[in-house]
Parts: C-alpha cells; sequence; structure tokens
C-alpha cells in the first residue's frame, strides 16, 4: 500500500520533470540548436532529473564499476525496468548514444532532442533489416569516445523476474570489436515500469566485467542471462 507522502512527493516530482522537460525543449529548440549543444543540454536534464529523484523522492543511486569504462567505447547491454534507464547513462556519460525504438522520436520534445543528439534509431518491425542497419549505424556514426546503450530485453521487464534476453544482441557481439559490457539495474522497484508512484530506495548500478572474445550464439546468450536476470 502506497501512503499519501509518497503519492504527494511522486506528484510534484512528475509535475517538476514535465514542466523542466518543456521549458527545456521550448527553449533550446533542438532544430536550432547545434549536436554538440543539445548533448550537453540532454546530459543537464538528466542531472537535474537525478537531483530531483533524490531530493524530492528520496531515491539515490549506487553504482559499482562504473570507473573501468567512463573513458573508453563500448556496449551496454542494460536491464531495462523502467523509464529511468533512459536518463542515467545521459547523466553520467555525456557522450553516449541509445539504441531506441522509432516510436520513441514521437514523444514531444524527447523525440527531438533524440534525433538531434544522435541517437540511433531502429524499426523493430524489420528484423534482419533493422539488425543490419543497427550495425551499419554504429560502426558509421560512433567516434572513438562514444559508447552505446543497448536494451538486450526488448522491453521494460517487472524487478526481480527472470525474462530471457532476444538473441539480436548476438550479432553486434560477433560483428563488431567493440566490448560488452553487462549492467544490471534495480530501477523498478522504485521507479514502476507504468503509473506516476516513485518509491524511495537506493537503485543499485553494477557494471560487470566486459564478456571476452569467441562466445557461440547460445553461451553467449546464456551467460548475458545471468549477468542481466
Amino acid at each position: 500500500m502506497v501512503n499519501q507522502l509518497i503519492i504527494t512527493k511522486s506528484l510534484i516530482f512528475s509535475i517538476l520533470f514535465f514542466s523542466l522537460s518543456a521549458i527545456i525543449g521550448l527553449l533550446f529548440f533542438p532544430v536550432l540548436v547545434s549536436k554538440k549543444l543539445s548533448v550537453k543540454i540532454s546530459c543537464i536534464w538528466a542531472k537535474i532529473t537525478l537531483y530531483m529523484l533524490k531530493n524530492i523522492c528520496s531515491i539515490k543511486i549506487n553504482i559499482t564499476g562504473l570507473e573501468n569504462y567512463s573513458n573508453k567505447k563500448v556496449i551496454f547491454a542494460v536491464r531495462h525496468e523502467s523509464v529511468l534507464e533512459t536518463i542515467l547513462f545521459l547523466a553520467y556519460f555525456p557522450n553516449i548514444k541509445y539504441i531506441l525504438k522509432k516510436e520513441l522520436l514521437y514523444i514531444p520534445f524527447y523525440g527531438l532532442f533524440v534525433w538531434r543528439c544522435g541517437h540511433i534509431i531502429i524499426d523493430r518491425r524489420g528484423r534482419a533489416s533493422s539488425i543490419f542497419a543497427m550495425l551499419k549505424k554504429i560502426k558509421d556514426h560512433l567516434s572513438s569516445v562514444e559508447s552505446v546503450v543497448i536494451f538486450p530485453h526488448g522491453t521494460r521487464v517487472k524487478s526481480n523476474t527472470h525474462v530471457n534476453i532476444k538473441s539480436g544482441i548476438y550479432a553486434l557481439y560477433k560483428n563488431l570489436n567493440i566490448p560488452i559490457i553487462p549492467v544490471y539495474i534495480s530501477t523498478g522497484k522504485v521507479w514502476e515500469r507504468k503509473g506516476l508512484i516513485k518509491k524511495p530506495g537506493i537503485v543499485e548500478i553494477n557494471f560487470h566485467q566486459k564478456i571476452s572474445r569467441g562466445y557461440k550464439k547460445d553461451e553467449f546468450i546464456e551467460l548475458l542471462n545471468s549477468k542481466l536476470n
């Protein structure tokens, strides 16, 4: 049972969060500014959001293993439990690029910044062609200091559940010479998949060691599943 104080704090956060997003979207309309500035604005927006979560909703972030990858080009394979994952990496990695579904482009303000910042957009309806396009975009658009976030589950999953990942990420492991880093994040217990409630608590983010080369498909999928579940 969620108490009245949590509901009130969640409502305050939501009002401030959406107001902040709208104000930034209007003041810095991304088609009128450079890509570099859009990236900086997104980073600031993410940091302010985390600040509000901490000071309004009593949600703290506890990170382990981040220091190993802060200045390296890698692919972060991330467990996806809530919207918070799409915010966190913008705050800690200014040059991060998300692999996102095409539908997110149609979200007001957010979609424009997704496009202007150069995130990698895929159409999930064309499975094989989407994977090929994703590989090409990663090769063509990532500089030596940019990293990628991908959600191998393909959608948000419930906290404390075991959900098998999609096999498409193996194409990145096989065809790209970029380390894949499993990242376990437990955001679902504080930020619900659906709804506006934000519960106080600690979000644990564990950056695992990179997955070595040489695994066969089934072996790779099994190993990554063990890290993200």
